[in-house]
């Protein structure tokens, strides 16, 4: 894609974003996920590609991944949603449409950490 076609893409997916809020909105994010594990036999990483799936209704004031589990939302304005779920903390940024998230658990000596982050793009219909 050259640098122009980028720009305008961008510029769609910011306009469509920006627009009044609809009752439903279905989203699709492309991330990079990285593990991270650290134990007593040493260290190890990784890092892969994760589709995120969710819809938020502006109504209710909810969010929804595409397992139909919902997440505890601890914020929800017209400018950051913030949600956790299974200890792994999400923030949305309706902004820039970018998703970040981070978990850390540590068990018999072992600590994992997950931080990932990507873009969110509008889909005109949810996809399972």
């Amino acid at each position: 894609m050259t640098r122009g076609t980028q720009c305008v893409v961008l510029m769609i997916a910011l306009t469509a974003m920006a627009q009044p809020a609809q009752a439903l909105s279905y989203l699709n994010c492309l991330t990079r996920k990285v593990v991270m594990i650290s134990a007593p036999s040493g260290d190890t990483s990784s890092t892969r590609e994760d589709e995120i799936m969710f819809v938020i209704d502006e109504a209710a004031k909810t969010l929804t991944f595409s397992d139909n589990r919902p997440p505890t939302v601890t914020r929800f304005d017209k400018y950051w949603i913030s949600a956790n779920r299974d200890e792994v903390f999400y923030e949305f940024n309706r902004q820039d449409g970018s998703l970040t998230y981070a978990s850390s658990t540590t068990q018999d000596g072992v600590t994992t950490t997950i931080v990932g982050a990507g873009q969110c793009a509008i889909s005109p219909t949810p996809r399972r």
